[in-house]
């Protein structure tokens, strides 16, 4: 089923089954299956224009577009769209329109990454000038427009659809915030402040990986019944198609209904609104999906057997300097992530700890940007320790807006943590640390409340402290002492390795990862041999009454992701076997005088 990737063919194609099928509804599930059916093969390739980098879309507001991104803010109000048959994308009211609840996402590029956007990863390399004040692109007057404008194409209602829980329901469609927000009572306009870097100005939590990706998009979501099966919710990566307009005009239309604006309109207006309106795209989303989600159908084995041999290979040859025991940890660390949180603790992640005598993080951390599906940050004591970086998003409820924190970031996105820098760190860094670490949780703070957002990132902390000397959230089950046996100038991956490596933990990461509780055989016979082996290995055993950091929690976590990192979404008794293997000798490593060690 092929379908046209203009916005007047789409708009014709709508108006034809409106009429076919008899509702407006019925027409736009017609057109999202048939743009999934279209994406899912490669007839769209010169078709689809992407949003981000900033520029990449100017012009092409009447060609089909991607937002690929991060959910970084909901509009807290549920918004109606004012959609019509004749006319779906146009601003008149005619008899035939129908307003559809409707959704507005505040979506930004994923920090941390660069190989999304096909633009030079420079980032790194000048987040200095662009925090401090030398980005000629730094400072840019916020343009805000008035409320009454925004009538066109969706009304604001109050949160009815909003359910105790802090999700906003449609039809079939839920999105999650919390609820609990506070209003600002003031006028309509909403002001950027103009002497903060252009990043922080658009909420970005980082400085980005390229110039370019100084941008945003406010994405309107239309809820009719075949809008999503899942539900969105913040910091998830998703892509996004639809048609974009490069500015608020564009966006709004200059024909807008004028309307009395009344005092909840006013002081209930969205920030995002009062955004760099050159640097904020506008798109009205007809589909959505996760981005590397998990797959009915996984590759074949042979594929999975044969490229994990050479992801490991490149890791022990590149990053970890000839040390295979730690590249099979890094791997495994690697093919992780969180499948459930139950009971408040995480299930499937595995946080691991590197010890060694010389550890340089921005070394590691510049290998991980390379090989990270998602993206990867480097939490040091640059970070860390300056004051006026926020770690959680907050609630400004003066601007009505989650301002961001460095913490806020896409769901599968890598962190490399200085256990240095977080020692270091006061009090308030540390619980929010720890929050993330263990719990897997982001604290957002609203006035009077915290309120935790399951999240899935993938944590390393690398240290050249012995772990009993770690500060104790950092004393992780999974702790590896780093024996390189090559130079460090070996230590260096061609763009096409680490590209590979990438693929293949893709791939890895869209593996399903199941819980066979009907095979009581199976579930008994790996309960007895941990248990076998605690008896056996008794140095093993953290004894850990925290779950997530107990040792046979994070057994179970290495056993199910190395089943993964072969295709297999159940674990096996090779993979039993395996794990327990290399545990035995990472025990026997660790057991080793260390002699005298060197501070970095």
């Amino acid at each position: 089923m092929d379908i046209a990737y203009s916005k007047s063919m789409v708009s014709a194609l709508i108006r034809d089954k409106s009429a076919e099928l008899g509702s407006i509804e019925a027409a736009l599930s017609y057109v999202r299956a048939c743009l999934q059916t279209s994406i899912a093969g490669s007839s769209h390739n010169g078709h689809i224009h992407n949003v981000f980098p900033r520029g990449a879309a100017r012009g092409r507001g009447e060609q089909l577009c991607r937002c690929r991104g991060m959910i970084q803010e909901m509009e807290p109000n549920v918004s109606l769209y004012n959609a019509s048959c004749e006319d779906f994308f146009g601003s008149a009211m005619g008899g035939d329109s129908v307003m559809l609840e409707a959704v507005v996402l505040y979506v930004i590029p994923v920090p941390g990454n660069a190989h999304f956007y096909s633009v030079p990863s420079n980032g790194v390399e000048n987040q200095s000038n662009a925090a401090g004040g030398e980005n000629p692109l730094q400072h840019v007057p916020s343009a805000s427009f008035d409320i009454t404008n925004d009538r066109k194409t969706r009304k604001r209602t109050q949160c009815g659809g909003r359910e105790d829980d802090g999700v906003c329901a449609g039809n079939g469609f839920d999105c999650e915030r919390n609820p609990k927000q506070w209003r600002h009572e003031g006028g309509g306009e909403i002001k950027v402040a103009v002497d903060a870097p252009l990043y922080q100005q658009l909420n970005l939590p980082h400085p980005p990986m390229s110039a370019d990706l100084h941008t945003a998009c406010i994405v309107t979501v239309i809820q009719h019944e075949s809008a999503g099966t899942g539900r969105l919710k913040l910091n998830d990566l998703v892509d996004f198609y639809g048609f974009a307009t490069d500015s608020v005009e564009t966006a709004i239309g200059t024909d807008a209904v004028q309307m009395e604006v009344d005092e909840f309109e006013d002081f209930g207006t969205w920030h995002a609104n009062g955004l760099p309106a050159s640097f904020v795209m506008h798109m009205t989303c007809l589909s959505w999906q996760h981005v590397y989600s998990e797959v009915d159908r996984p590759l074949s084995p042979d594929y999975y057997g044969g490229t994990r041999a050479m992801a490991l290979q490149a890791l022990r040859s590149t990053l970890c300097q000839g040390d295979a025991l730690l590249a099979e940890y890094v791997l495994l660390h690697l093919c992780a992530r969180v499948v459930a949180h139950e009971g408040g603790t995480p299930i499937g992640d595995i946080p691991l700890r590197v010890e060694g005598d010389i550890m340089n993080p921005e070394v590691w951390s510049s290998y991980m940007r390379d090989v990270a599906p998602v993206g990867e940050v480097l939490l040091g004591a640059t970070q860390l320790s300056d004051p006026s970086l926020r770690l959680t998003p907050r609630q400004d409820h003066n601007c009505n807006m989650l301002r961001t924190g460095i913490l806020q970031l896409a769901n599968g996105t890598h962190i490399t943590l200085d256990s240095r820098a977080v020692a270091s760190a006061c009090a308030a860094v540390q619980d929010a640390l720890f929050a993330a670490v263990q719990k897997q949780v982001l604290l957002l703070e609203y006035p009077y409340q915290a309120h935790e957002l399951p999240v899935d990132l993938g944590f390393l902390a690398l240290s050249t402290a012995h772990i009993s000397e770690e500060i104790s959230f950092l004393q992780l089950a999974v702790s590896v002492r780093w024996m390189p046996e090559l130079p460090l100038d070996a230590a260096a991956p061609t763009d096409l390795v680490a590209q590979d490596v990438r693929d293949y933990l893709v791939n890895v990461r869209c593996v399903p990862r199941r819980f066979d509780s009907e095979n009581s055989s199976a579930v008994a016979r790996l309960s007895e041999r941990m248990l076998s082996f605690s008896r056996s290995v008794p140095r093993w055993n953290n004894h850990d009454s925290f779950i997530h950091n107990n040792s046979f929690a994070m057994a179970a976590a290495l056993m199910r992701a190395h089943a993964a990192s072969y295709g297999r979404p159940f674990i096996a008794d090779e993979d039993v076997e395996h794990v327990l293997h290399l545990e035995s000798q990472r025990v026997a490593r660790c057991s080793l005088d260390r002699g005298p060690w060197t501070s970095a």
